[in-house]
């Protein structure tokens, strides 16, 4: 593979990959919901002749299932161009598979009058061309791919992806992954999914196995641009996540932004408290957690029928905010709660005050309360919606699984959603919650159809940064229901 594509894809042993994905597949496929996962699994052996899944498959087709695969793209004017490296056991046996892939499945013919060392193939004015090099079977779909794969079979170490310190350095920090995808600093390739040109190298990585899927992301920084994602994730707020209810399908952790006025409707809207918001944001430490879940006598049929239109009834009759924050200026905060309180008659609501304590209310019924509690000896601050109430805030034990750890670590932001206390919160609910008639048919079919299927579903999202990179992960666990 040449050095310094505009992007590269390198794998783990193939053969490792294929028993990863398909304990994966075997483990959703157990679930309910899962059932078709073992129907396409089969298709796609029936399909391609062979099961890529099984090490036995993978020899069926000429692999070699002991040793890794890498691909590079190109940038250029025609999309989609590349080079695939794939290891080979059995070269004559690989070209057959390749072959009778391309020309029954993917609809290419073979090009007469070719050389004997390199099989090209072509479909409307497209060129694929697959041969056998120093044991890796190359398949290059390239302007001129036998050029392409003459040039890998002459290119020098030095001069190839292995030997990429970009590449080689995000293998290093990311470990041991089924695939990594990198790109480098300046490639253009990214653009096709964001207007932002790369400022750094940028690698993302992904693990399977019978527990799920685990995603890894790294993307080199300025030290610019590496000092304001520091700034926009201090952290902090572990110690408050306990406080959180532990029932609540989301929770998350978030290292608090200086302002909240990057949205102009939203801008508009503070401008209103003169000021209050950044007296507030300036009262508390960094690290705000929320929660959210489903608010006790939630009526799902009515929240059908507004959509959640908070001018027409208020969202916490459905759903269930905390949001709690450290206090580090108690007096300061109070001040600013108070001038919140008096600039809300301008938004169309009220608040009423009772100690330390602002509960809001307006047309479409009870807002958010708003307010500051004393929590084992320390000043919380807390923006809640719903019936819970800031007395009922209780600390619960922290969670033994792994995969919700970054929950309890001050460093950045982290976010986990659990699909399965969802579930459980709606089948808790009584039969009228569902409203009557077609209104029920709906809220019934939402809950039969979307969250029940995926209760056995937990997501994991974790944001960090670093004085020269940023560095994030996604984690999707299936677990018994």
């Amino acid at each position: 593979m040449p050095g310094h594509p505009g992007a590269a894809v390198v794998t783990a042993q193939l053969g490792a990959i294929a028993q990863h994905l398909a304990a994966l597949a075997d483990r959703a496929s157990s679930l309910p919901g899962g059932e078709q996962l073992g129907e396409l699994r089969r298709a796609v052996a029936a399909r391609f002749g062979f099961d890529p899944l099984t090490r036995e498959g993978l020899l069926a087709a000429g692999l070699d299932p002991d040793r890794g695969a890498a691909a590079a793209l190109f940038e250029g004017p025609r999309r989609g161009e590349f080079v695939a490296a794939l290891p080979v056991a059995k070269p004559d046996l690989f070209v057959q598979t390749a072959q009778r892939l391309l020309v029954e499945r993917a609809g290419f013919a073979a090009v007469a009058g070719q050389s004997q060392s390199v099989k090209l193939f072509e479909r409307r004015g497209e060129r694929v061309g697959v041969a056998v090099v120093r044991g890796h079977g190359l398949v290059a779909r390239t302007q001129d791919p036998a050029a392409s794969i003459a040039d890998a079979g002459a290119r020098q170490a030095e001069q190839s992806l292995a030997g990429d310190s970009g590449l080689g350095a995000a293998r290093k920090r990311l470990g041991a992954q089924d695939f990594i995808a990198w790109a480098p600093e300046g490639s253009s390739m990214p653009q096709r999914f964001t207007t932002r040109p790369l400022r750094g190298d940028v690698a993302v990585s992904l693990q399977g196995s019978q527990q799920g899927i685990a995603s890894r992301l790294i993307a080199q920084l300025p030290e610019a641009d590496a000092r304001g994602a520091q700034g926009a994730l201090p952290g902090g707020g572990a110690a408050l996540t306990e406080l959180l209810p532990a029932d609540a399908p989301l929770r998350a952790r978030l290292g608090l932004l200086e302002s909240l006025r990057g949205d102009p409707d939203l801008a508009a809207l503070l401008d209103r408290l003169r000021g209050a918001d950044a007296e507030a944001f300036a009262s508390v430490a960094p690290g705000l957690v929320l929660s959210l879940a489903l608010a006790r006598g939630a009526n799902i049929g009515e929240a059908m029928d507004y959509g959640l239109d908070w001018r027409r009834k208020s969202p916490f009759d459905t759903v269930q905010l905390v949001a709690l924050a450290g206090v580090i200026d108690r007096s300061r905060l109070m001040k600013a709660f108070d001038q919140i309180a008096k600039a809300l008659p301008q938004l169309g609501a009220r608040a009423e005050r009772r100690g330390d304590d602002f509960q809001v209310t307006y047309a479409a019924g009870k807002g958010a309360r708003f307010g500051i509690r004393e929590i084992d000896g320390k000043a919380v601050a807390y923006l809640m919606g719903g019936p819970l109430r800031p007395d009922e805030l209780r600390r619960t034990p922290r969670s033994s699984n792994p995969e919700a750890a970054a929950l309890y670590e001050n460093a950045g932001a982290a976010l986990r959603v659990d699909f399965g206390k969802l579930a459980s919160a709606l089948r808790e609910l009584p039969q009228s919650a569902y409203g009557s008639g077609p209104q029920s048919y709906v809220a019934r079919s939402l809950v039969g159809q979307v969250i029940e299927p995926l209760r056995t579903v937990r997501l994991g999202v974790a944001a960090e940064a670093f004085p020269d990179r940023f560095g994030g992960s996604i984690d999707v666990e299936l677990v018994a229901p």
